[in-house]
């Protein structure tokens, strides 16, 4: 899948990320799952985390239970790193994502942010190409967003769940219920949307996180084999043999056009 078509396809593969993690629609009543994990680990929150190197796998699966009693199940996986630095590598089979890439084959999507050198890679393996897009600063107004959206949860009811080793790590829970008042969306009962986030403090990651929804369904995402290890330098950096574009400017403080394009 080699010019313009992968670079397309490795924003598909990013876009059923999201919508896996967070089910049909991007509602924000899901929880966290893969799709935090790419905002805050390749630059869209503009959060970097340094002193905490690891890698590990991560599984999203996304289950929508039918009115006949049938099941729809998506699932993605991929394997992610980061090192002292803060630099983060993601790399996921484009097969995985479902019918969006069924004629994606094999092909893979690599992501490297580096905020070292400013500068966020997206990888084609199969033609050693890759596009390079700049790291913007946060735009003036994200702080107020951000704010935004922790006033809409200020509301919902949080459960302290305590501390647990999961994976090898030490995880500190909560379990965020918001409802949906009768008739908000043309629902004659209150929907209760509840979310379990397992978090943890040393690595600054996610560890596991559920989400149901009666709305969708029940989103889960999953970290494992986690190792705490620096891992290979070598994974940050762009192979010598990969021609490289350059492309639009990458995270928060990417411009946008109209209508939020």
């Amino acid at each position: 899948m080699p010019g313009k078509t992968w670079f397309i396809s490795v924003g598909v593969a990013l876009a059923a990320t999201s919508l896996l993690a967070q089910g049909p629609r991007g509602h924000l009543g899901a929880g966290p799952g893969d799709f935090a994990m790419v905002r805050a680990e390749f630059g869209v929150s503009n959060k970097v985390v340094t002193g905490a190197p690891y890698s590990a796998q991560a599984a999203t699966q996304f289950t929508q239970t039918l009115a006949n009693g049938d099941h729809i199940v998506q699932s993605t996986t991929s394997s992610i790193a980061r090192d002292s630095q803060g630099r983060t590598r993601m790399e996921r089979s484009l097969a995985t994502v479902g019918a969006l890439s069924a004629n994606a084959g094999p092909a893979k999507a690599i992501l490297i942010h580096d905020p070292v050198a400013g500068i966020s890679y997206a990888l084609d393996p199969a033609s050693k190409t890759a596009r390079s897009t700049p790291i913007r600063a946060a735009r003036a107004g994200s702080a107020d967003v951000q704010e935004h959206r922790e006033g809409r949860l200020a509301s919902a009811k949080t459960e302290d769940l305590g501390t647990q080793t999961i994976q090898g790590v030490s995880a500190q829970g909560k379990r965020v219920t918001r409802v949906i008042p009768a008739g908000a969306e043309g629902n004659e009962k209150e929907i209760d949307i509840v979310t379990e986030t397992w978090y943890s403090t040393d690595l600054q990651v996610v560890v596991t996180s559920k989400t149901s929804d009666p709305r969708f369904g029940d989103s889960v995402y999953q970290l494992s084999s986690i190792t705490r290890a620096e891992p290979d330098p070598a994974l940050f950096t762009m192979p010598s043999d990969y021609t490289v574009k350059e492309g639009r400017p990458f995270g928060m403080g990417a411009r946008r056009g109209p209508a939020g394009q």
